[in-house]
């Protein structure tokens, strides 16, 4: 009997689009992809690089390397420049019919639609498309990544730039009150981008509430706002300055209390995210009903048992969010189709508290052995995971689909095997409190719990005080708006004081304007100092100093102040990470900030990240990662025969040195049993990191040997050696001239300092190594170790100076490239 290869269809070759194909490619299944454009990548394809001196973790370039990968993909069809014309249901499953005339049969299918952004013509108070000095986020991003940003600001080197905020999302008066999610992260990064090329330019950015949320972002923003001016408070107007006929803004000067006219030579506006355009007919064909906002994300959207929604089609998100969930969507249709047929692997996972509990949980109930190193205090007594609450580990040895967890229990040295190892563990949580009676302050944990269980015990008048014991988290703010609304239909009488307001989520937004509607107070300060915290015998007095209402001081009373808990790195997060083998962030969390491996994924293949150890997570962010994580590894094959990375060990050369087991950023070099190194080919990258360091030249490449790469040098001819990630997708069909010779490297680590020197002997006129920014490297720090090999080298006496040179160019950075290579040719 002949086999039936099931056909799934993915509508939208976006970011989440290209994760669920990609995410399909071991699988015995056949991709359709429909995209009405002409290339794959959707928005994120067409965004700047946003980096400067590191990446700033946008993740635009990773679209364009995705598009490459799956442009190879053998199992998918691509169906670029047409959309779905009509759907019909067959016995078999469904007969797609393109607008090309194109037709298939599909047993399942992803949506994956992407948004559109909004028009600001439809705010005719903004003057948007009359006034030529008031550009979208979105065109701003086309002239920075042009580089042609100059011409805009007419070459002033002091350019007076203002970011306007909530371009269409938050207005329940228009249907659209939602938060856009990406706004103030897209704004934020722009102002940074031009206060490095702009270093005199005076910025203001003009938010409702900044979401100040992520990874790192916190850093990231206490860093910006001292270099740009933060401003509360949205115009509602632009107008035109009569004399110099620039847009203008009439705002608040704080210092006088008056209200004044600036005028700038630019006004960016923050657009908001809506539905894409097609998405109202594709889903007219699918007989789906989205929600009122045209999004399938709240729980009145219906959707189909056989269709899978993921990306912005289920909702405002970011690129890292949108390829999440084209990973889940992909292993819903594998589960729907009955192809999840592989042995469950077992996992290891790490921490103790309730995350590390629901983590192993979670695999235990989809049939993964799951062992927990942690005391499982959340966990039944029944439950299905293997506990080792008092087993102290003492090192990891192995790779991906074979780990060897070395512990310490009952005195003894013991080991177990799995296959993944899942981080979750339990960070830091504190409140600063004020002086005052400890007993009239409850943590907002405690009142969520009080006004659910027993509120008749809740104090009559509270005051839930935000951002005092540290930068507020989602969850916080999320927590606060519901207990208080809970609260508040109670009969209390609850006020929020508030640095700002983070209304994350499809319904963030919604709550804020509920609990406003309701009757609870929302008061704004700057700074703590900005609050006089006493104790007044029965409670709490509070003299704040009200942000939106300069030199006025509000006198406030309660009986019991709730503080939320603020979350930070846990004494035992380094010890972790060294056991991994991983990288802590900026900030001190699990996992590096690196975009090619988030959210969960890691440098070392098989190990993950899951809760708020290392990234800012609520309920529903922590069930996506356990989903994604069950995703990877039902369909990532952990069984299948190893890959050759083009990479081994000369075992008569090599000295024994361990210098590549220390260096291998994804511990893909392990003691073999006669104890020596070995290259594990499933856990390698082929970055060839090992090859550059080994100090014997014992680590040989069967295509990028040093004599290899340095005979592929054209004399006379200017020498690029361009990572394949990066910079070679940046030159990608750029015409070259003939005396630029393009060298695609695994990574840019590969050259080293030898390779450089054997180049110009080769007769290289000069030699240009381009990498990843720093931080974006999949090998971690590839591009330093670059950098540092072309450093190596212009130390040698005599060597010119300028020809020699380090450039970090993402795949997105094709103008950058470009202005390179002219340069070079000078």
């Amino acid at each position: 009997m002949e086999k039936i290869i099931p056909n799934i269809l993915i509508i939208g070759g976006g970011v989440a689009g290209m994760a669920a194909a990609q995410a399909l490619s071991d699988q015995d299944v056949v991709i359709h992809v429909v995209e009405k454009e002409t290339a794959l990548g959707g928005h994120a394809a067409q965004w700047a690089c946003m980096a400067t001196q590191t990446c700033e973790n946008c993740g635009a370039c990773l679209s364009i390397e995705t598009a490459s990968l799956v442009q190879k993909q053998k199992n998918v069809k691509l169906h670029l420049h047409t959309m779905v014309d009509h759907i019909e249901k067959k016995d078999q499953g469904y007969m797609v019919v393109l607008e090309n005339n194109d037709s298939f049969i599909i047993q399942k299918i992803i949506m994956a639609s992407g948004f559109s952004p909004f028009d600001p013509q439809k705010t005719p108070s903004l003057h948007y498309g009359t006034c030529p000095n008031v550009i979208t986020t979105a065109e701003l991003n086309t002239f920075l990544k042009n580089e042609s940003i100059s011409g805009l600001l007419k070459d002033r080197p002091e350019p007076k730039i203002a970011f306007i905020q909530c371009v269409g999302s938050r207005n329940r008066d228009k249907g659209r009150d939602y938060c856009s999610q990406v706004c103030c992260k897209i704004s934020m990064r722009q102002a940074h981008k031009l206060t490095h090329l702009y270093p005199k330019a005076d910025i203001t950015l003009f938010y409702m509430d900044l979401q100040i949320i992520g990874k790192e972002i916190r850093t990231f923003y206490n860093a910006l706002s001292k270099k740009i001016s933060l401003v509360q408070g949205v115009p509602a107007e632009i107008l035109e300055n009569p004399d110099t006929h620039l847009p203008t803004l009439v705002t608040e000067d704080k210092t006088t209390q008056s209200r004044v006219a600036r005028s700038f030579d630019l006004i960016v506006l923050s657009v908001g995210l809506l539905p894409s355009k097609t998405l109202e007919k594709t889903s007219g064909i699918l007989d789906l009903t989205p929600n009122s906002w045209g999004f399938f994300n709240t729980d009145n959207a219906v959707v189909s048992k056989d269709v899978f929604i993921a990306g912005c089609a289920g909702g405002p998100k970011d690129i890292l969010s949108s390829q999440q969930e084209g990973r889940i969507a992909a292993q819903k249709a594998v589960e729907a189709l009955g192809l999840d047929t592989r042995a469950k692997i077992p996992v290891a996972v790490f921490g103790d508290g309730h995350e590390a509990d629901q983590t192993a949980l979670t695999l235990a109930l989809k049939g993964y052995p799951a062992y927990l190193f942690g005391n499982g205090a959340g966990l039944a007594k029944d439950a299905p995971v293997t506990v080792f609450k008092d087993a102290g580990p003492i090192s990891i040895s192995g790779t991906a689909g074979n780990f060897s967890i070395h512990y310490k229990s009952d005195n003894l040295n013991r080991h177990l095997k799995c296959a993944a190892i899942v981080a979750a563990a339990k960070p830091l949580q504190s409140m600063n409190t004020p002086k005052g009676k400890i007993d009239k302050i409850l943590s907002l944990d405690e009142f969520s719990h009080m006004i659910e269980k027993t509120p008749e015990k809740c104090p009559e008048r509270g005051i839930i005080l935000m951002d005092y014991s540290g930068p507020a988290y989602k969850s916080s703010a999320r927590l606060a708006l519901s207990a208080g609304l809970k609260a508040r239909e109670a009969g209390k009488d609850i006020a929020v004081i508030m640095n700002k307001m983070l209304v994350h989520g499809a319904l963030g937004q919604r709550l804020y304007d509920e609990a406003r509607r309701l009757g609870i107070d929302f008061f704004r300060y700057e700074t703590p100092e900005d609050l006089t915290i006493e104790d007044s015998g029965q409670g709490f007095r509070i003299r704040l100093k009200e942000a939106t209402l300069p030199s006025v001081f509000l006198d406030l009373s309660c009986d019991a102040l709730i503080l939320p808990h603020t979350v930070s790195p846990a004494k035992g997060f380094g010890d972790l990470a060294c056991l991994l083998r991983q990288p802590l962030d900026k900030e001190g969390f699990l996992q590096s900030a690196n975009t090619r491996h988030r959210p969960t994924q890691s440098l070392r293949k098989g190990i993950f990240f899951a809760g708020t150890c290392h990234d800012e997570t609520d309920p529903d962010d922590f069930n996506h990662e356990l989903d994604e994580i069950s995703s990877l590894l039902s369909t990532q094959d952990f069984s299948l025969p190893a890959t050759d990375p083009g990479v081994e060990i000369n075992q008569k050369k090599c000295a024994q040195c361990l210098t590549c087991i220390r260096i291998c950023p994804h511990n893909a070099i392990v003691m073999n049993e006669k104890s020596r190194p070995e290259i594990v080919p499933d856990s390698c990258f082929s970055c060839h990191l090992c090859v550059s360091n080994c100090p014997a030249y014992a680590i040989e490449s069967k295509t990028m040997a040093n004599d290899q790469v340095a005979g592929l040098v054209q004399k006379g001819a200017v020498t690029v050696f361009a990572c394949e990630r990066s910079a070679a997708l940046a030159a990608g069909n750029l015409s070259l001239p003939d005396h630029i010779r393009l060298i695609p490297i695994p990574c840019a680590c590969r050259i080293s300092s030898d390779i450089i020197l054997k180049a110009l002997l080769n007769g290289a006129s000069k030699v240009i190594v381009c990498g990843c920014h720093p931080e974006n490297c999949k090998s971690h720090k590839g591009s330093r170790v670059a950098s540092d090999s072309v450093q190596k080298v212009l130390s040698v006496p005599g060597v010119n100076q300028a020809g020699i040179v380090f450039e970090p160019v993402a795949a997105n950075e094709t103008a950058k490239f470009e202005r390179i290579i002219s340069k070079a040719k000078e």
